[in-house]
């Protein structure tokens, strides 16, 4: 079944939906980071322009806009709208925003190949975007206002607004990961994001932007007295740390639990960033005589705990692979959002994942974790990887906060 699978899969056929661009902005530190002075309109309007001038897709032709949002005010849409339209996409392309916290523009990826297919729409965008600079602080993801009605009783209504690296303990405790495991995995992120970029890995993917400069008072520097601005250009992630060792992860504290095992440096980075997949039906690809670099196959979602939100990959990506008639050594690439060390290696293990074929350019502890842009940046970065390694299929799968999560098939062409 699997190999009958396989070859469907990778046939080229007219109604294939496929994927011309898939780009991300550098993913930076919230705060201090390359694009903190940055709204998060601004980043979306950078790489969406940057969509437009890598591919020559004609505006006009891009039907719709579909953006994962999960942080900003009034979900999104007004701030992504204005992107849209700074750019040059006319009135008759249409925007929405999608959220589903932090598989939000994969989820969009997956409305917009299905509305490809239906023929509703002929070219459409998927992108993500998040400030947690500006929308993350104080309130951290938790809503400042719900019921008490609704969660006055302990269950899954009161377990939704539970703290995620709460939920890390969780899974850390009640399936046995220990603390060394983590640390261990963490400092792994960190070396194969070094050693990617080290490697030119995402020179492709990447695309510079132009922000206005965060200045470093402990390092002397300070804004100009009279007031400009200094715009300087971010082309790099600037949370991966070269030379990080699972020693001196030991040396944190955790940070939700005295005798807990989560802490800032086996968790995924608050982070800054965008990220934008063009996708099409293949007809319309050589109408415009575009070439693709991969193509989406299939996509589900599945549900958990709450409480235990992170090992909804365990569940999410096993449904998609029998959904597709495949077995996990059909996979080639795995680019399974590292939300947290705890959670990641429980999906690693009950997935049964070659550690080999995981995150090949490191995961979201060193890259960052902007919510709504992070599942665009795990498919460009799973058919980044695929293209350059000549794997054929690749899943992109994370979880997601509320308990859910997501898993998505990809094709390299």
């Amino acid at each position: 079944m699997a190999t009958r699978g396989i070859a469907n899969i990778l046939a080229k056929k007219a109604t294939d939906v496929v994927i011309v661009s898939a780009l991300r902005t550098p993913f930076t530190k919230s705060l201090r980071g390359g694009l903190a002075n940055m709204y998060p309109e601004e980043l979306l309007a950078s790489v969406l322009k940057a969509t437009i001038d890598r591919s020559g897709i004609n505006p006009a032709e891009v039907n719709d806009v579909l953006t994962g949002a999960v942080l900003q005010t009034l979900g999104g849409q007004k701030a992504s709208a204005t992107a849209i339209k700074k750019v040059g996409f006319p009135f008759t392309t249409t925007s929405g925003t999608v959220n589903r916290q932090c598989s939000s523009s994969a989820q969009a990826a997956s409305f917009m190949a299905g509305a490809i297919q239906s023929g509703s729409v002929d070219v459409g965008i998927a992108a993500g975007v998040e400030s947690m600079t500006m929308d993350y602080f104080p309130h951290r993801g938790i809503p400042t206002r719900v019921s008490e009605a609704m969660i006055s009783e302990p269950g899954e209504a009161q377990d939704v607004l539970m703290p995620m690296g709460i939920t890390s303990e969780n899974v850390a405790s009640e399936f046995g990961i220990s603390r060394e495991d983590q640390d261990v995995f963490a400092a792994l992120s960190h070396e194969k994001a070094a050693q990617a970029w080290a490697d030119g890995f995402y020179s492709d993917e990447v695309i510079p932007v132009t922000a206005r400069k965060v200045y470093n008072e402990k390092k002397g520097e300070k804004p100009p007295e009279d007031g400009s601005v200094e715009w300087v250009t971010i082309s790099k992630d600037d949370g991966v740390r070269a030379g990080t060792t699972a020693e001196s992860l030991a040396k944190l504290k955790p940070v939700f639990s005295e005798s807990g095992a989560t802490t800032a440096g086996n968790s995924s980075q608050i982070s800054d960033g965008a990220s934008a997949v063009l996708l099409m039906s293949r007809t319309k690809a050589d109408a415009l005589g575009l070439k693709p670099i991969g193509k989406f196959v299939a996509s589900v979602t599945a549900g958990v705990p709450a409480r235990l939100m992170g090992i909804a990959p365990a569940v999410a990506v096993p449904k998609l692979l029998n959904l597709a008639g495949l077995n996990v050594s059909d996979i080639d690439v795995f680019e399974l959002n590292e939300a947290f060390a705890s959670q990641s290696l429980y999906c690693i293990r009950e997935i049964g994942v070659d550690v080999a074929k995981l995150n090949p350019g490191g995961g979201a502890i060193a890259i960052g974790h902007p919510l709504g842009a992070t599942g665009g940046r795990c498919i460009a970065t799973l058919l980044n990887g695929l293209g350059r390694s000549g794997g054929k299929l690749g899943v992109v799968s994370m979880c997601a906060s509320t308990g859910q999560g997501y898993a998505g098939l990809f094709a390299a062409e």
